[in-house]
């Protein structure tokens, strides 16, 4: 007997299929086209409020946060979270297991590697001169297994390199080497990620001893 494939689960009040409409001021204004029907994976949740627009590709066990709202030609990739009021824009791509946290901006045309964290309400951009030079926009770039606190602004067309982590609050403007912990408006290397995980890895020992004392 063959295996029961696990549905899509979708709540109240979600808009699928949303086709663009450009404002007289943007960029795209009259370029519109017709975008074929999402695809969706299976086992993949979308809360209440969601905004799926058409032409974006969906894989499996993806949860999709109250209010989010996935642009046209994005591709999110299996297993991805998505959280609450986050924006992710066009031609975006999500690779496994990352996870994007309550009301981030995803800006378009960006590229988020597997087992990538990115916190809550941090902003990501893809014009460096607000539109006063005519240049072609670019996202930047999150390569596998890097870590963005809270609150955090990403310049266009940055590379935060694999296992780096960038603390919350800071500004990044250049690239971020791989392996890294950044800090900082402007930030900085403050050390290698290996010495946070040895951090980590003494904090937990410590809670742990804790825990089991208070268990006692």
């Amino acid at each position: 007997m063959s295996e029961e494939k696990p549905s899509i689960i979708v709540q109240p009040n979600v808009v699928f299929n949303k086709q663009p409409i450009f404002g007289i001021n943007s960029i795209f204004a009259g370029k519109e086209k017709e975008y074929p029907k999402t695809e969706i994976g299976e086992g993949t949740i979308i809360c209440s409020n969601a905004i799926i627009y058409a032409g974006s590709k969906i894989g499996k066990r993806v949860f999709i946060g109250d209010g989010a709202s996935i642009r046209e030609g994005c591709t999110i990739e299996d297993e991805v979270m998505i959280g609450r009021n986050a924006i992710v824009e066009c031609n975006t791509i999500i690779r496994k297991g990352s996870i994007i946290q309550t009301r981030a901006l995803i800006t378009a045309d960006v590229i988020i590697g597997e087992d990538c964290f990115i916190g809550p309400d941090v902003c990501t951009m893809n014009d460096r001169y607000m539109g006063m030079v005519d240049i072609p926009m670019e996202g930047p770039i999150f390569e596998d297994g890097c870590k963005v606190g809270g609150n955090c602004s990403i310049f266009p067309g940055v590379t935060i390199g694999k296992n780096s982590v960038i603390s919350a609050g800071s500004l990044i403007d250049k690239d971020v080497p791989a392996e890294e912990v950044w800090r900082g408006n402007p930030a900085k290397c403050v050390m290698k990620r290996k010495w946070l995980d040895k951090m980590m890895k003494a904090k937990e020992i410590q809670l742990n001893k804790k825990k089991k004392n208070h268990n006692k």
